[in-house]
């Protein structure tokens, strides 16, 4: 299994987890610098963050289950 898949993987739950964790920060953050930039950028983080997370545990279920090195 490729070690940039697990580093991928890693970022991805730890973007994840930091995007949960200031949830309740968007309102503030909205009130400060507007509804539509502070949308733009946490759908942006979360779309990357989902991305990294998936490849990662595709690649990790698949050299599990399967055997695939990919």
């Amino acid at each position: 299994m490729p070690v940039l898949k697990v580093v991928l993987f890693l970022a991805g739950c730890a973007l994840l987890v930091l995007a949960a964790a200031n949830l309740s920060n968007l309102g503030e953050w909205s009130d400060r610098w507007g509804v539509i930039p502070v949308f733009l950028v946490f759908f942006l983080v979360m779309s990357i963050a989902g991305r990294w997370f998936w490849a990662g545990a595709d690649a990790i279920l698949g050299a599990l289950m399967w055997g695939k090195d990919k």
